[in-house]
């Protein structure tokens, strides 16, 4: 047997498969890292004129700070920018650093007199967005608005609906209100998902004085690339090691696919986890089998994505609603009706079972294990199997002639 362990939650479960029916275990992979990522940022801070001048010359500097799959990574960026400005004489007054909801908390005894603000996108004030041409009316955080400089802090990663996320979505909609994400998300004509990294991204490049400093993280959760630049520059700078740390060619595929989507934050409700679903279907037979390890201590997640699913209407009803009115909730209940269509989905989660399968379509089990045994005793105890162990941080094709195992 290999024992292959899933993120879940704040920790982590075990999965044992069969060496004999093992296919592949899919996960990013291990590069050279950054030699010292502290050493390297300071290197980049001090060889930037422009944002070295801007500082000097800025009353307010925001620091926003987004999540990451290492907090240790963010949080020693953010420590080593704040520092390097201080070294130059910007004082720590002057800085304010605003989390995303879902972003690394901080010591306060490393970053001094530096202001820090926990954004909540119900409560914590917010401003509309000047400059921003598009058909949405966004309204970020005030105090990110009301800075002088702005600077991201942030790791890209793949998603397998958006196509990136992470560093992009910090200003939008990491920061933003909870009125303006909803109507950035639903009700909207004439969009598709890939559309709404396109918005983020141009809502970003909207704000005057903003740089960004992005990572891409290798298997080891270490920095493989750190860049400082316009969000642009970083978005271009980290497009090849995110393709070189996390894309995976599948040769082989499998009658059963185990999958973590990651754990925490990744797995905080189930809507959320829909984001990494479509990381099995390159590695899984047409008839195939997904067990999904996935906490949900949120519960589903959203309102529109349960009601979507209650209706337990056919796909292409949902699909064609999405073409008249796009819903990025609706969307992902579609993708999930539609993939069960041809693939039986063990959820492992603390969602009730009524839930997961009397709205939800799937099979609830209590653990991995105990799922793939069933699945097994389904389609066949000499099935094979593949594993990824965080979904959200891989990229899987197809290899153009692939075998179905």
């Amino acid at each position: 047997m290999v024992e292959i362990w899933l993120p879940y939650g704040s920790s982590e479960i075990p999965v044992r498969v069969p060496e004999e029916r093992l296919v592949e275990i899919l996960t990013p992979h291990k590069l050279s890292p950054t030699d010292d990522a502290p050493t390297e940022l300071k290197r980049l801070v001090e060889s930037n004129r422009s944002l070295l001048d801007a500082a000097k010359a800025a009353r307010k500097i925001c620091i926003a700070v987004g999540a990451s799959s290492n907090s240790g990574v963010t949080a020693d960026a953010t420590r080593t920018l704040v520092e390097t400005l201080t070294s130059v004489g910007v004082p720590r007054t002057s800085v304010t650093l605003v989390r995303t909801i879902d972003a690394p908390q901080f010591d306060l005894n490393t970053l001094g007199e530096v202001t820090i603000i926990a954004h909540d996108p119900a409560s914590t004030d917010t401003v509309p967005l000047q400059g921003f041409k598009g058909d949405l009316a966004p309204a970020v955080n005030a105090a990110l608005a009301d800075s002088d400089l702005k600077i991201l802090v942030g790791e890209l990663k793949p998603h397998h609906f958006l196509g990136r996320s992470g560093l992009c979505d910090i200003v939008f909609p990491g920061l933003a209100s909870r009125d303006s994400i909803r109507n950035h998300l639903v009700d909207r004509k004439g969009i598709t998902a890939m559309d709404l990294h396109r918005e983020r991204l141009e809502i970003t490049n909207s704000i005057k004085n903003l740089f960004a400093v992005g990572f891409v993280l290798d298997s080891d959760r270490s920095p493989s690339k750190i860049t400082l630049g316009s969000i642009d520059s970083c978005m271009k700078d980290l497009e090849q090691p995110l393709q070189t740390a996390c894309a995976n060619t599948v040769n082989q595929t499998a009658d059963i696919v185990v999958m973590s989507v990651g754990g925490r934050p990744t797995d905080e409700s189930l809507l959320r986890a829909m984001d990494a679903f479509p990381a099995a279907l390159p590695s899984l037979k047409g008839d195939g089998v997904i067990i999904v390890a996935a906490e949900c201590p949120q519960g589903h997640g959203d309102t529109e994505f349960y009601d979507w699913c209650a209706e337990r209407k056919e796909p292409r009803y949902l699909e064609a609603r999405l073409r008249h009115s796009f819903n990025y909730n609706g969307f992902k209940a579609a993708f999930l009706l539609r993939t069960l269509e041809s693939h039986r989905i063990y959820l492992v989660s603390t969602i009730p079972d009524h839930y997961v399968e009397g709205i939800f379509g799937m099979k609830a089990a209590p653990t991995v294990n105990s799922a793939l045994q069933t699945a097994q005793r389904t389609i066949g105890s000499d099935s094979t199997i593949s594993v990824i162990p965080d979904a959200s941080s891989i990229i899987t094709a197809q290899a153009p002639s692939h075998s179905q195992g």
